[in-house]
Parts: structure tokens; sequence; C-alpha cells
């Protein structure tokens, strides 16, 4: 967490986004809030303060950009309303000059860039609140682009994240219903992501692993020599956006792309476990002999092993209508221990009915991961950052899909990659690992148990064993405690009695002895009925 402590210029900075945040933002949601009264109505209409926020989170800049996107994957926290407006966020801006950049860019390259390259153009090509593209030519002949921080970005963003920390700090400790999504380390998190995605070596390294991995997109070549913390050069690609023009003017190789954009991206997440992670049709062109192209890493999701197999377990059971093994999946994804709520198993069977292989009815992918992210927001589980972008991610991939084909069915595109997802975990390599990660648990618990017994029998000798017990009418405990006790003391008395007259009856036949076993059978014949009787009253 960055340290807190606030600046003159943080204070200035503040000032800033208050004066952005008032008009916009502020009076809508006072409205809406009940305390302030307007003349119209519209003013007091939710769409109204949702669109004020976006627009003031554009006009903040880069962090606040970059914090609204994040903001549009927490469908599980946030109003659908809210979340789709914070899917349309974009960053263009008007470009830094380039003379504004030229000493920077000289000490990144080591070099002049007009002496470095056999071509540079000073013109940008593309321009965002974080960084500008330029195109040249390395003298070798081959077209590269050249990606460049904007100057100052770094400073203007750590200042932001400071706010957001004090802010985060603030919330925390004053709003206790707002603890549990836990702010502080929210922003933590946050942090960490934005001063890595400025960080163009951390980008270059993952757009140099998915060109290793992936077969299915062209990815441009990183050429490390010249790539900097805040500058990074890799292959020019050319090629047309996959947009709906484009499948005006090209629909047979548009159709033929569709499936392919589907299946490709599924792959990266389920079985190489990296993926991009905003692959929105500004991000992919097609190329000249009609492949796709991925472009812009610098939002990269990753899913462990353990994590691919949870989904998989939740895809599979969309088969057999598993609902306790999609509910069990849930709870360790949020954290949670203890059975399943009784709600959140009959949401899950509901999901089951509209969305299995037998409902019948055309499934869209966009519309079942908002429903199912839906259950877990009704029933108050918060789903970890990583699957929440891997869901955003599919919802992207579809659009996509749909943009190259509006007719295609990306269920039945995408079947084939989970059909290989499935047969990959039953490879000698993924037996072999999951073999490795269970002994290696296992041997945990062996070198861990032995200690864990000894402070256990220690403490239970040292402070007695005790037993906590959650009993919903407590105020009835006393009572059915005194009943249970004299029931179970007449019972016992009954017993011996009955006992006591079967022995008797056995014994000797003078006068006296047929007294007492007469009257031993007369108690224990009143003592039986008795019993009876209060067990026929009993509550």
């Amino acid at each position: 967490m960055l340290p807190f402590i606030l600046s003159p210029n943080d204070y200035r900075r503040l000032a800033t986004l208050l004066r952005t945040l008032a008009p916009t933002t502020a009076r809508p949601a006072l409205v809406w809030l009940g305390l302030l009264r307007t003349a119209t109505a519209i003013e007091a209409d939710e769409s109204v303060l949702y669109e004020g926020f976006v627009a003031a989170l554009e006009a903040l800049g880069p962090t606040f950009v970059k914090l609204g996107q994040i903001m549009a994957t927490r469908s599980d926290l946030l109003p659908p309303e809210l979340t789709e407006r914070l899917g349309r966020l974009h960053d263009n801006v008007a470009p830094v000059p380039f003379e504004e950049l030229r000493e920077q860019l000289t000490i990144d390259l080591g070099g002049a860039p007009e002496e470095l390259f056999a071509e540079f153009s000073s013109a940008p090509i593309a321009a965002a609140s974080i960084a500008q593209v330029y195109a040249a030519r390395l003298k070798t002949g081959e077209d590269v682009v050249v990606k460049v921080r904007r100057p100052g970005i770094e400073a203007v963003m750590r200042a932001d994240l400071r706010l957001l920390a004090a802010a985060a700090r603030v919330v925390e400790r004053r709003a206790p219903a707002l603890r549990r999504h836990q702010p502080v380390r929210a922003v933590a998190e946050l942090s960490e992501a934005l001063l890595e995605e400025i960080d163009f070596r951390i980008e270059a390294r993952n757009q140099t692993e998915i060109r290793k991995r992936t077969t299915a997109f062209h990815v441009p070549l990183i050429h490390e020599r010249f790539t900097t913390e805040r500058t990074m050069v890799s292959t020019r690609v050319r090629g047309r956006s996959p947009n709906a023009a484009f499948r005006a003017e090209q629909p047979a190789l548009a159709r033929t792309l569709a499936p392919e954009a589907a299946r490709g991206l599924l792959g990266m997440i389920l079985i190489d476990g990296v993926f991009h992670a905003d692959p929105h049709p500004g991000n992919i062109l097609v190329t000249s002999d009609g492949h796709l192209a991925l472009l812009d890493f610098g939002s990269v999701g990753r899913l462990s092993a353990k994590r691919r197999e949870q989904v998989l377990v939740v895809l599979g059971s969309l088969v057999d209508a598993d609902v306790a093994a999609v509910s069990d999946v849930l709870m360790e994804w949020a954290g949670r221990s203890g059975p399943p709520p009784p709600a959140l198993e009959q949401g899950v069977e509901r999901f089951f009915l509209r969305y299995s292989p037998d409902s019948g009815r055309p499934i869209r992918l966009a519309e079942a991961v908002s429903e199912f992210i839906s259950i877990a927001r009704d029933n108050a589980l918060t789903l970890p950052p990583d699957l929440l972008l891997l869901m955003r991610t599919l919802g992207i991939a579809e659009g996509l899909a749909r943009t190259l084909d509006p007719d295609i069915d990306v269920v039945a595109a995408i079947a084939p990659v989970v059909v290989r997802a499935f047969a990959s975990r039953f490879e000698p390599k993924a037996l072999a690992t999951r073999a490795l990660r269970t002994f290696k648990e296992l041997d945990q618990i062996l070198a861990i148990g032995p200690e864990a017994i000894r402070r256990g029998i220690g403490r239970i000798s040292r402070d007695g064993l005790v037993i906590k017990v959650s009993v919903s009418h407590l105020d009835e405990l006393p009572r059915a405690v005194k009943r249970a006790g004299e029931s179970l003391s007449l019972g016992i008395v009954v017993a011996a009695l009955i006992i006591a007259a079967g022995i008797v009856t056995i014994g000797n036949d003078d006068q006296l002895a047929s007294l007492g076993r007469l009257a031993i059978l007369i108690l224990s014949g009143v003592g039986l009925i008795a019993f009876l009787v209060r067990l026929s009253r009993r509550d």
C-alpha cells in the first residue's frame, strides 16, 4: 500500500477532483438520495447519476478511467446499469506535442530516434491517456511501432492513488457495511495493477508470453533492445478492425473468423491460463492474409491451474445440473465456510433450468455470465478479481464474435475447446502435476500434523474441552433440558421397578414375600403408566 502521506500537490489534486466531480456527480447524487429538491424529475433518475459519474471519471484522467474499467468488472457488487456504462469508458485524448517527448524518448532509446531508426514519424498514429504510438522503420527494413509513455503520467497516477488510499481508509473505518468489501485491500490491488500497466517492460513480457503460447492469433514481436519502462517497440501489424463495416464488405471471411476468435480466446483462458483481458475490436486487426492479430497487452489476465479446474467444474455441471458442486465452488470462490445458503442453491438451480443443454433456448454467453454473477451478488458472495476479469473477457469475446457473425452459436463454437480442456486434465503431464500437488499437501499435513495434535492435546489438558453450541430458540433450552432430565429420571426408576418385579416373582412363596411382590408390581405398574402419560404430554 502506498504510504499515507499527502503533500501540498496532493491537496491541490484533491481540489481538482472535487471541482470535477461536483457538477456532474454531487448534485444528482444528492437529488437521488432525497437530500436536495429539484424542479425536474430527470435529475432524480439513477441513469443521470451514472452518466455523470462516468463523464467525471473520463475527465479526471487515466487513473480514474482505469478505475472505472476495473469497476466495470465488479458486477457482483455494482448495479448492472452502472457497470454497463463503465464498460464503455474510453481514454482518447489530444496527443502531447512530440517535442515534449523527445528528451524522454532519447534517454530511453539511448540516442535520438532519427539516428536509431531508418525512418521515424513524429506524428502519432494513436494517442491515449497513458501513451502515444509512433510509426518507425528499423535499419533492417522492418516496420515497427514505438509506444511512448506520456511525460509526468506516473506522478499524477501516484498522487491519485494516494488520495484513493486515504479515502479507502476512511470508508473502512467509518462505514461498517462496506468493510466486508475490504476497500483498503482493493485500492492496494488497484495501485499494483495500474503501476504495472504503465511499466512497458511488464507489457512486453506479457506480449512475448502470449506470442509463444497462442496459435489462434498473430501477436507482434517485441524488440527488446528498444524496450524500457517508458518505451516499447514492436513489429507493426497492418489490417482492418473486425467491425460491422468489415463484416458488410467481407461477410464470408467474417463468418469464418467469428468462431476462430471465440475458440482462440477461450483456449487462452482454459488451456494456457494467460489471456488478453480486453479483446474488443479496437485491439484486434484482420490482416491482409485473413488472420486475426492481437494488439495492446496492457491488460492481461492469469488463471492458476486450480482456478481453471474450478471453472471446468462449473462448465461440466451444466451437463448434469450438479447444483451442489456449483454452490460449493461459489462458496469457495467467495472464501465462505459452512453450508451454502438455501437461496444460493435455489438460484443455481434456476440458472441450470435456463441455461442447460435441454432448455431448448438459445444461450447468450454474456447474458449467462451476468446472471451467474447476479446469483453471487444476491447471496452477498464477493467473487475474486481474476474470475470477474475472466467473466468480463468472455462477454467481450462473445461481442467480438457476434460483430463478425450475428447468427453465430457461441456455445457450439467454443464446445471443442471445453472438451479439449477436460481431456487435457487426464494427460500424463497433468495427472503427474496433480499427483505431485497432492503429495506435497500430504507431506505438509504429515509434517505439521504431529505438532498440531500435540498442541491440541496440551491445550485440552490445560484449559479443558470447550464446546460451543448455537441454538435458535435459546430461551426454551432450560425448560427442555429440565423436561428431559425429569423424563430420564422417571424412566430409570420405572425400569428399576420392573426389573425388581421380575426378580421377586421368581422368589420364595411365603406370605411376606407375596405381599412384597404385590407391592413392587403395583409400584411398577403405576410408574409405567406415569411415564407413558408424561411422554404423551411432552411438547
